[in-house]
């Protein structure tokens, strides 16, 4: 009995200190790499990104000349003693190039641009809770998997327990009382077990959603990513990159923009024009017509109901609103370092204070355990020894999960955690690809070149 628990409890303390097989076929880097890849969280806001990038095109358009094309049919007849019928056909082509609105449209291409880069810096910081999300279900996998080992094992060496307790009771050397202890100390591993298997359960649905595929035999965590040496770099680290300040920055600047282009609103604008035109009217012969003209033509607002001083007096207030989010988001991304660095010293702590906690709890279940041949202890002191072993256990597998989602918590919030700082080895999603096949196309800066020298003149 004595051996057999001593083999129990050092292979758990063992599979406890080295972690499942190095056998298991499922990676931490393969975790990420399929939920990188497979996010539908990551895809529709990649869809909205692209929508931005088409905001830009349409701003962009208000610089560029309109060209329309016309036509019309027409029949017409006199009630006179001739009874003339005249056929009128009219082809049309219009041309319009606006050359001067205040600065409107100028202001209208800078907002969509700081549209697009708060887009993108929002979507890096979707990257990384999507990562984050598929790190912690992965390690709360490997935790559940361990209790639920744990667990098995105590049930293991409670039975042992039971039946040694049964085998005394018939000689005499425990109550009844005794055996009852130990059987009921059974049933609530069998419990616990229970527990443990449902938590494991949830946890595997958790994966699903995080990754993308069912978890299947994982392997140990690679080492942590490499962690600043202070809190104090940390928070500097952040300040400067974390996605949602640069997404804050962005927006205050597109609200600065939307501001300038309110103010616009009051201003002249100039718009140059010109048309080709072809009619042909028919009687008995026929008759052809061909017109061509170009002119200017400017429009100066006068009055339009209060609608411009308040377009300004709402951009104001955007833009109070906006400086206001990006001194939030700099305290919000600076109270998440600290608490991701805190966290993360809490559970190294936990690691070591667990490590020294098995030890002891070992020494002391094995003296009970002893003293209980004795006399000197009583079955529900073996059984209370052995469930300080199983706590302690189950304290280092929690503790060494903590660690774990601290460290990666704490590089999220650094703004760092992406597939090149993990070293994934794979092709990050480029936003530039898309932004640059629809705002820079050769046919569009030709036209877009011409334009500018058009308007310069002017």
């Amino acid at each position: 009995m004595k051996r057999f628990t001593a083999r129990l409890l050092a292979t758990s303390v063992l599979v406890s200190a080295f972690g499942f097989s190095t056998a298991y076929a499922d990676t931490l880097s393969q975790a990420l790499t399929k939920a990188y890849q497979s996010s539908p969280t990551l895809d529709l806001n990649r869809a909205a990104l692209r929508s931005l990038d088409e905001a830009v095109v349409q701003a962009a358009a208000g610089r560029r000349p309109t060209v329309t094309a016309t036509a019309d049919i027409g029949l017409s007849a006199s009630d006179n003693s001739t009874r003339d019928v005249t056929d009128t056909y009219r082809a049309a082509l219009n041309a319009d190039l606006l050359l001067y609105d205040g600065g409107a449209t100028d202001a209208a291409v800078a907002a969509a641009r700081a549209n697009v880069k708060a887009s993108r810096a929002t979507l890096a910081s979707v990257e990384q809770t999507v990562l984050l999300n598929a790190t912690a279900a992965f390690v709360d996998v490997r935790r559940d998997e361990r209790f639920v080992s744990l667990a098995q094992n105590n049930i293991k060496v409670i039975s042992q327990q039971v039946a040694a307790a049964r085998d005394r009771f018939e000689v005499g050397e425990v109550t009844r009382t005794d055996v009852s202890q130990a059987e009921a100390r059974l049933a609530s591993a069998r419990s616990n077990l229970a527990n443990n298997g449902g938590a494991l359960e949830r946890s595997k649905q958790s994966y699903i959603v995080a990754v993308g595929s069912a978890p299947g035999r994982l392997s140990a965590p690679p080492r942590l990513p490499k962690m600043p040496a202070s809190l104090a770099d940390a928070e500097s680290i952040a300040v400067r990159q974390h996605p949602d300040i640069l997404a804050a920055q962005a927006n205050l600047e597109s609200a600065e923009f939307d501001l300038a282009r309110a103010k616009a609103g009051g201003s002249p604008t100039l718009s140059l024009g010109g048309s080709l035109a072809y009619s042909k009217n028919t009687q008995i012969f026929g008759e052809d017509n061909t017109t061509a003209s170009v002119g200017l033509s400017g429009a100066m607002p006068l009055y339009q109901g209060g609608r411009i001083d308040s377009s300004e007096r709402q951009a104001r207030a955007i833009l109070d609103r906006r400086r206001a989010e990006l001194q939030n988001s700099a305290r919000v991304v600076r109270q998440n370092v600290a608490i991701a660095w805190a966290n993360l010293r809490v559970a190294r702590a936990s690691i070591q204070a667990s490590q020294q906690e098995i030890r002891a709890a070992r020494l002391a279940f094995e003296g009970v355990q002893e003293e209980a041949k004795l006399g000197a202890r009583t079955t529900l002191d073996t059984l209370d020894a052995e469930q300080d072993v199983l706590n302690a256990e189950s304290n280092l597998a929690s503790a060494r999960r903590d660690e774990y989602v601290a460290a990666y918590n704490l590089v999220a919030a650094m703004g760092l955690l992406n597939t090149e700082y993990l070293g994934l080895g794979i092709e990050r999603y480029d936003p530039n690809v898309y932004y640059d096949s629809v705002n820079k196309s050769p046919s569009t800066s030709r036209r877009s070149s011409l334009v500018e020298q058009i308007r310069g003149r002017w």
